[in-house]
């Protein structure tokens, strides 16, 4: 059957009724292709191995103590991060907070003037916003002429967890609003004209509408408290309101409101009219509003950092455009189209939605295998890793999907609605278990971070000298966060031996991070230093030992570094 033929020639059919199965399906549908919209998030931005901005290293180092008080504090991050509004403090050892000007910000650098300090211990706690819009923290500690304090404790922890489930669930509602409004304005105009006539149907796509709308207002005072790290009850502080309206995020959603707006004219008098017939401008045009509406959410999240940001944002947007296509669709040809008074309106939609799903979910999967590549990293971590074992089953799903896609569109282009009254629910019913596994990758450690939770722990290793001698390096506790490097210099016989200079550059060759230098207390032929390591991989260091004002040597080795222990 072509794409533009017409009517679908069914055999005569009882007229329908509300039995009670028949009500019990539409309502088993209705939950799945719910389940399956509010999942969305999970499905659209699964989350890359540390895709938050991480401390790398800070100056002075953390525990270090200095013999005259510094003149600044320089923390220095895997990228460019916005201080949040009174997010920097620096507290006494009895807690009592130093006042500090305003920090500076040049790169992924963060510069806090210090006024001049008295001998003793102090802790700086530190609140910043990484570049997928996301708040983290963290504190450290430095002494002047006098022992550092311990630093825990003092980070700003307050209500986040509560506001980022908010977060959570008001995002949930924005990706739900974008499926039924970008999907069901596609069927509606590509697949089941007809189906404008329908005020059910239309009403669908306007609640969509609205949902994002609200959703994307609601989230502005909820994304300021949880930057500042405030309960939901402050949520309207003004000033954390203009911060937040001025930063990344709260641009991005005002623009989201934006398209929305722009888009009403569009809807209401060409897309949703049933005396307008389609105009493939408008539809471009369109195409071009919802996409910009997709762009916004990947903005906001995780692929807005990481490895390859630029690419990854296409992809989220891309990959999130095709999922709304997808479900929203599903939602209206189940709920709506495939009803015995409306099935011989489809004409040729039957077959102009199964070959818009099949190229949406071949773009799912371009856009998936992306995504994995940049959570996996390797074919040895599918099997090895319980992330790489969960998305060996999505994919499994994913090829049942195909299956029955397939069923469907031979359905479809053999007349056949009644079989497609069971498969398209079946369909559903499997991308709803897709997305289930999908949320379950989220909160589970990605396969590059797991194979590095495998090692990690205290570790030494003796390199040797050109000249003769040996220095051995000493690195604990060997996993994420703050660790101390012992450095010993030897001589041939096994002596400890004083050098003229050592100097320590740490790197992470396999992210493309560093060098940065390690600051090294000189103890004669004893050196120790402290680095914070933000992320659990294979870390090079490589040190340079002056033995003389001529010689100087250059040794390196790689030592893993595993997550953090609780």
């Amino acid at each position: 059957m072509g794409c533009g033929q017409g009517r679908v020639m069914t055999r005569p059919e009882p007229v329908a009724t509300a039995t009670p199965t028949l009500r019990l399906r539409r309502a088993a549908v209705m939950c799945l292709a719910l389940c399956a919209v509010a999942l969305l998030g999970s499905l659209a931005g699964a989350p890359s191995a540390h895709a938050h901005a991480e401390l790398i290293g800070t100056t002075p180092a953390d525990g270090e103590r200095l013999d005259a008080p510094p003149r600044q504090v320089v923390l220095e991050f895997t990228e460019q991060v916005r201080p949040v509004r009174d997010g920097i403090r620096l507290l006494d050892a009895a807690g009592v907070v130093v006042a500090t000007p305003e920090p500076g910000i040049d790169g992924s650098a963060v510069t806090v003037p210090l006024p001049e300090l008295d001998a003793g211990g102090y802790v700086l706690s530190w609140r910043v916003v990484s570049r997928d819009t996301h708040p983290v923290s963290g504190a450290f500690s430095f002494g002047v002429r006098a022992d550092p304090v311990d630093a825990a404790g003092v980070a700003p922890e307050s209500t986040v967890a509560g506001g980022s489930a908010v977060m959570s669930v008001l995002r949930w509602l924005g990706f739900a609003g974008l499926a039924l409004l970008l999907g069901g304005t596609a069927f509606l105009l590509l697949c089941w004209p007809a189906g404008r006539r329908v005020p059910a149907a239309r009403r669908v796509v306007w609640t969509g509408w609205a949902v994002v709308a609200l959703a994307a207002v609601a989230a502005i005072p909820t994304h300021a408290a949880h930057v500042a790290g405030t309960g939901i009850s402050d949520a309207l502080i003004p000033t954390s309101l203009a911060d937040t309206l001025t930063s990344q995020f709260g641009v991005l959603h005002l623009a989201r409101l934006g398209l929305l707006a722009a888009a009403v004219p569009l809807l209401l008098r060409r897309a949703l009219r049933p005396d307008e017939p389609p105009r493939w401008p408008l539809a471009a045009l369109g195409g071009v509003l919802a996409g910009g509406v997709a762009a916004t959410f990947a903005g906001t999240g995780h692929s807005a950092s990481g490895i390859w940001p630029a690419v990854a944002l296409v992809s989220d947007t891309v990959h999130l455009s095709a999922v709304s296509l997808w479900v929203g669709g599903l939602v209206f040809l189940a709920v709506y189209a495939l009803r015995l008074r409306h099935v011989d309106g489809l004409g040729g939609g039957l077959v102009r939605f199964s070959r818009l799903a099949t190229a949406v979910v071949a773009t799912l999967v371009v856009t998936g295998a992306f995504q994995a590549w940049r959570t996996v990293g390797s074919l040895d971590a599918l099997g090895a890793s319980s992330y790489g074992r969960l998305l060996l089953v999505k994919i499994a799903l994913v090829a049942v999907v195909f299956a029955i896609g397939g069923l469907s569109l031979l359905a479809a282009r053999g007349e056949r609605p009644t079989r497609l009254r069971r498969t398209v629910p079946l369909e559903a019913g499997v991308a709803a278990v897709i997305l289930a596994v999908t949320a379950i990758l989220v909160i589970t450690p990605p396969a590059r971070q797991s194979e590095a939770e495998q090692a990690g722990g205290p570790q030494s290793e003796v390199l040797a000298l050109p000249e003769g001698g040996a220095v051995q390096l000493k690195l604990a506790p060997g996993v994420v966060g703050s660790n101390e490097l012992n450095i010993t210099v030897a001589d041939r016989g096994g002596a400890a031996r004083d050098v003229a200079e050592l100097t320590v550059k740490a790197s992470l060759p396999g992210r493309d991070l560093g060098p940065f230098d390690v600051h090294v207390i000189d103890h004669g032929a004893h050196f120790v230093g402290h680095i914070t390591l933000p992320f659990p991989d294979e870390w090079r260091f490589d040190l340079t030992v002056r033995t003389s004002e001529l010689d100087a040597y250059v040794v390196s080795t790689t030592m893993s570094v595993g997550a953090a222990r609780s």
